[in-house]
């Protein structure tokens, strides 16, 4: 399916009218109604085109704060975002808001927040080496206590050795077993349509560091939001919660933020093209811990082989030293997050920008590569992914 064939137009206004809620949707639907940033020459600052908050349109940038809007999990999430809309006014005076400012507001959600569930490399920085030291909390500069081989054990071991979307058993845990186990696995596989083992990873649903800076906005932007200064920062504010105080000592390879996932089905979580959505009975009630598993294209469900609902264990065991040891589930705050960002993206135009300043291929345009057709663009990338790490000297010194 095409990027923008799941393009949602914005719908008329669903918010209470003489309320705040419904003066900000407002603003993102009259912003929808424009194409272009030079309609809005006169209110932008000289540095705008400069910065990647030009690569936005108005109507991603409308879309994205429009449907965040709408999709708000809770009253007090949505209020967040409508104080921050209705704050962008250049004066307290001002009819409407700053573009300039809204689009700042759009760049923070979309590189702030949808940005560390956004992994199309696969792998899981514990510490990013870009971030600013003078800003960082100390709490986040000790390593994690959990290694990868002990997170790998402790989520299998949760998963009951299988990938949670499609029931399909480790690879490596089949290979383990004894030769009667493996023929009984061959036998259910005889019967089956559909591939019962499968190679795992450890998917984890914050995937890049939360103490990485956010840059690529300009100088008014920086300022209206010297708050946001760390992507941890963007997503408690917006999100409602601590990620920090739910990840705990652990951090990103804590057992609240992974789950086992093949191959391809990792891939498509990462990629914000899975999400999951909380279950409910007969009563409308939600069911603890089990989700819907959707897409922006049902299609992907049959083509994987996914099934349509996740259910999610905590396990308890005792170590060698006879500690008890829970292991929890992944939580459902950060999976919450993790759809709302999926939804937005999709129906907005923010997965495609993503998508074109994150391509799975190597970003890096050696000189090898520089010869080929495709490497201007490749540069171009390159140096909109350095706008996005603040050039503080200390930082350029770490490289």
């Amino acid at each position: 399916m095409s990027p923008t064939s799941n393009l949602q137009p914005l719908p008329l206004n669903p918010f209470e009218v003489d309320t705040l809620t419904y003066s900000a949707y407002d603003e993102c639907f009259l912003l929808e109604q424009k194409t272009e940033w030079n309609e809005f020459a006169d209110d932008l600052g000289s540095d705008f085109f400069d910065s990647m908050m030009s690569e936005m349109t108005p109507v991603i940038v409308a879309r994205v704060l429009g449907h965040a809007l709408r999709l708000s999990p809770s009253p007090n999430d949505r209020g967040v975002l409508v104080r921050e809309i209705m704050d962008c006014k250049a004066h307290p005076t001002d009819v409407h808001v700053s573009p300039e400012l809204f689009a700042g507001l759009a760049h923070l959600y979309i590189y702030g927040m949808m940005g560390v569930f956004y992994n199309p490399k696969g792998s899981t920085p514990l510490q990013s080496s870009q971030s600013s030291f003078e800003d960082t909390p100390s709490h986040l500069l000790t390593p994690t206590l959990m290694t990868t081989q002990t997170l790998r054990q402790r989520t299998m071991l949760r998963d009951e050795n299988r990938c949670v979307f499609t029931g399909c058993l480790d690879t490596d845990i089949y290979i383990s077993w004894p030769k009667s186990e493996q023929l009984a696995v061959l036998a259910m596989s005889e019967r089956s349509d559909v591939p019962i083992v499968a190679a795992t990873n450890v998917a984890h649903i914050i995937s890049q560091s939360l103490s990485s800076n956010i840059g690529g906005m300009t100088q008014a932007a920086r300022e209206k939001f010297a708050w946001a200064s760390t992507a941890a920062t963007v997503l408690e504010y917006f999100g409602g919660f601590s990620a920090y105080t739910i990840l705990g000592e652990d951090k990103l390879n804590s057992a609240a933020n992974t789950f086992t996932a093949g191959a391809d089905v990792h891939h498509m979580f990462d990629r914000l093209n899975l999400w999951l959505v909380p279950a409910q009975d007969s009563h409308a009630n939600t069911i603890a811990h089990t989700y819907v598993v959707c897409s922006p294209d049902p299609d992907y469900l049959r083509v994987f082989n996914i099934q349509n609902r996740v259910i999610f264990r905590s396990h308890t065991f005792h170590d060698d030293d006879g500690n008890t040891i829970v292991i929890p589930p992944p939580h459902p705050s950060l999976i919450a997050l993790h759809a709302i960002c999926a939804q937005v993206a999709h129906i907005s135009g923010a997965a495609e920008q993503l998508a074109e300043l994150y391509p799975d291929s190597d970003l890096d345009p050696g000189p090898s590569v520089m010869t080929q057709p495709n490497a201007s663009a490749k540069l171009v990338r390159k140096l909109k992914l350095l706008q996005l790490i603040p050039s503080t000297g200390r930082c350029l010194q770490s490289k």
